[in-house]
């Protein structure tokens, strides 16, 4: 079966090695449809490669998957697929897939057998946004799609507790980033409880992120769960990361048991944090050691346990090959 490919292809990236993977592992042979010079200025808003630099660097990155291949130049989005009567199948990008629908239909008014389309998904760059040429040559990312620039987070708390537990975190996975605080629009109350406190990490995250314009905004929320088999209240942290494109990940950190009598207040309308500060008379518990640090006696601190709330709610991201829907 000879697949058919298409594409500029002024730097080679990630994006393209699955490209050219799947075309490869599904195909006999691969024909490659290059733009022309003036095809690609006409398309693409940065400098682009001449014709034979670019199919010179193809033919080099082509050769290591041992399989026949052609390039031929082409002056539009059809290229030869669009008449070819040897061309079986064609393997596009989500963003050009609706130009495998115009060729198929042209091949139907031509008489041709539609092409088999295989669309691969979309490849992003550690800020989410998809890997481009473009982006490369812009000094954004590189070709793997690492950003060029320290990632911006925008953490929803000005308590210093989690804007360094997400510092933490967000630096482990993903190197160099740039951590903000701030003061979140909306108020979850002194102490959600149950769903609220969910609602509350997810509201700290959208208002992080919409203040800000960052590539992630998280919101970090404890609060109170009964659960019924026990009949107690745990406190869980809940950890929400949204990131520029809209998609939200969640995760949460142990939950622990607190004295009665800070349960009973919590129940009665008061606070975690002003129950335990009497209790310790340590005040602003809450911004230092954490409750969990005095009751555990300094095995674990409040960063410590955040720390696992964010990164629960990263590991979707982490390994996001394993997350993604398939195409």
């Amino acid at each position: 079966m000879k697949i058919a490919v298409g594409g500029t292809f002024n730097v080679i990236h990630k994006g393209h090695e699955l490209l050219f993977e799947t075309a490869f592992r599904v195909g006999d042979s691969v024909e490659v449809g290059l733009t022309s010079d003036e095809f690609a200025k006409s398309i693409k808003s940065v400098p682009v490669a001449p014709y034979f630099q670019r199919k010179a660097s193809l033919i080099k990155f082509l050769e290591r998957y041992g399989k026949p291949f052609n390039i031929v130049m082409i002056s539009d989005i059809k290229g030869t697929a669009a008449t070819s009567e040897t061309i079986d199948a064609i393997v596009v990008s989500p963003e050009t897939k609706e130009h495998a629908d115009q060729i198929n239909e042209l091949r139907r008014r031509n008489g041709l057998k539609p092409l088999k389309v295989y669309p691969i998904k979309e490849v992003r760059a550690d800020d989410t946004m998809v890997i481009s040429s473009s982006r490369i040559v812009k000094g954004e990312i590189d070709k793997d799609g690492r950003l060029m620039r320290p990632l911006k987070v925008a953490v929803g708390s000005t308590n210093r507790v989690k804007v360094d537990a997400v510092r933490n975190i967000f630096t482990q996975a993903f190197g160099l980033v740039e951590v903000l605080s701030i003061e979140p629009n909306q108020s979850v109350g002194k102490q959600p409880r149950e769903e609220r406190t969910i609602k509350g990490s997810i509201e700290r995250a959208k208002s992080a992120i919409e203040k800000t314009g960052a590539d992630f905004g998280v919101g970090v929320e404890a609060g109170l769960f009964y659960n019924s088999v026990l009949n107690k209240h745990l406190d869980i942290q809940y950890c929400a990361v949204i990131d520029s494109s809209g998609k939200m990940t969640v995760g949460h950190g142990p939950g622990f048991e607190y004295p009665p009598k800070v349960v009973r207040s919590v129940l009665e309308g008061g606070t975690v944090g002003d129950t335990m500060s009497e209790i310790t008379e340590i005040e602003e518990i809450g911004h230092k050691m954490g409750s969990v640090g005095y009751l555990s006696d300094g095995m674990i601190d409040r960063t410590s346990l955040t720390e696992i709330a964010v990164l629960m709610a990263l590991i979707p991201r982490i390994k996001k090959e394993l997350y993604e829907p398939v195409p």
